[in-house]
């Protein structure tokens, strides 16, 4: 968590707030810090300066921002939501009002929601998150400072939008979204998410080249661009891709498991693709480039019999950090982008929303993905905090009737209580959230890839 950004002062933590275990200075820190930060992202004062940088509030009514966003968080994070309505009962079952259906709509409504929405989810990133994973080695995983995964996941919306978020099968949905997402290894957590109609190319949301100075991008294979590898490599990143299939350099050496293939050098790929040898191939390829540039990358080809077919793996991440077999091991890290959009969609209600309404529409998408961000957060400081075991984020996303119900209300009574209620959601998620196959996460799971929890005991 940036400390930078949390505005709040430290509150005392008295020893009886801690199991024995527990007591430890370190421990005390991490659930002090992660009380300030949720003070200074879910305060009444903070909440209402941002939705007035976003134009949504202009007078303080019943809605006000702070109820709104609690609302938000704790029917779609922790119910059913099929329509405003039912987040409707939860704002007023949570603030004791009898606010009706049109004013709650018409605030949903509003251009500005959306705006106010996505801010808050980034703040929640920022200020929230921590890293919980690490390499458990300098060498290999410990060379790169992070391991970020991109992808994207769609779901189609009211056909009415289909001008504002054209989608990709027109003749079945003519309009649907796409949640362009960026999740960190280390951090366990979205780094970035960008919400584009579904037609749009992949390969725009891609990070900034900058950003990667350092670290290890894994993508599927509508992302790779060979303008694209030469501005991360001149950023000092490193990426690890599926291959496209008209992708076809010059291969200038070729390595299976007995040694080096001299007689499939010095051809194209797709010329000699199928006299390849069906095993796991590592191979020098290079492409030439305008203004008589040459760009040379190492291709992994691992034959899958299931398939019977290749899969083509491009990196420039080189063979004294990761043999072929890491690098085909490490590309199935990819997957836990896959179980953040799981988490968005199973259990923070990311779908659907039956409204032709587009500032609606987003804006409840936004608020989706801050419940979910909310819920993650909250293992991250379970798992801090105990340092007993690592907590599994997608129990604890399906305990959000459990840890948010007293969470939000005590923010909307000015955090009254919020010691002991982090301390019973803590244990809570300990008992109920935590993995349950440690040791076999060391051997088939993703720990078996050279990371480890923070401060959790082996």
């Amino acid at each position: 968590m940036d400390g930078s950004t949390v505005t709040c002062h430290p509150v005392g933590w008295s020893d009886e707030f801690f199991p024995a275990e527990w007591r430890s200075p370190l421990n005390q820190l991490h659930l002090t810090r992660y009380a300030n930060a949720l003070r200074s992202v879910l305060g009444f004062h903070p909440l209402l300066k941002r939705s007035r940088e976003a134009g949504h509030c202009r007078r303080l009514r019943d809605v006000t921002p702070q109820r709104l966003v609690c609302a938000l968080l704790e029917a779609l994070g922790a119910l059913r939501v099929a329509s405003i309505a039912d987040i409707l009962r939860t704002f007023n079952a949570q603030t004791g009002l009898s606010t009706q259906y049109k004013p709650f709509h018409n605030r949903l409504a509003q251009p500005e929601f959306p705006l106010f929405m996505r801010q808050l989810y980034l703040d929640i990133l920022r200020r929230l998150s921590q890293n919980v994973m690490r390499p458990a080695t300098r060498e290999q995983l410990g060379r790169f400072t992070d391991i970020v995964v991109q992808d994207g996941s769609s779901f189609a919306v009211h056909d009415a939008l289909a001008d504002s978020y054209g989608g990709r099968f027109t003749k079945i949905r003519p309009a649907a979204v796409e949640l362009h997402a960026c999740v960190s290894i280390f951090q366990d957590q979205v780094l970035t998410a960008q919400l584009a109609p579904d037609k749009d190319a992949e390969r725009d949301f891609l990070p900034a080249p900058k950003d990667l100075a350092g670290k290890l991008l894994l993508a599927d294979r509508g992302y790779p661009s060979l303008d694209y590898f030469e501005q991360v490599i001149g950023a000092g990143g490193f990426f690890l891709m599926r291959a496209t299939s008209n992708m076809n350099p010059t291969v200038r050496r070729v390595r299976g498991p007995g040694g080096r293939l001299p007689r499939f050098e010095g051809y194209r790929l797709r010329n000699i693709m199928k006299w390849l040898p069906r095993r796991r191939l590592d191979l020098e390829v290079e492409w030439q480039r305008p203004q008589g540039r040459t760009l040379r990358l190492r291709m992994v080809l691992d034959w899958t019999s299931s398939r019977k077919q290749f899969m083509v793996l491009v990196t420039n991440v080189a063979r004294t950090v990761l043999t072929s077999r890491q690098v085909r091991d490490l590309y199935r890290l990819r997957w836990q982008v896959e179980l953040v959009f799981k988490e968005w969609k199973s259990f923070s209600n990311l779908h659907e929303f039956a409204s032709a309404n587009p500032h609606l529409v987003e804006g409840l998408i936004w608020a989706s993905l801050c419940a979910a961000a909310l819920k993650r957060s909250l293992a991250h400081v379970a798992q801090r905090t105990t340092g007993r075991v690592g907590i599994s984020t997608q129990k604890a996303a399906m305990c959000g009737l459990h840890i948010l119900h007293d969470l939000l209300r005590s923010a909307l009574k000015g955090f009254d209580g919020l010691r002991s209620i982090l301390r019973k959601t803590v244990q809570y998620l300990l008992n109920n959230a935590a993995r349950a196959h440690p040791n076999r996460d060391r051997t088939t799971g993703r720990l078996r890839f050279g990371i480890e929890h923070v401060g959790v005991r082996a």
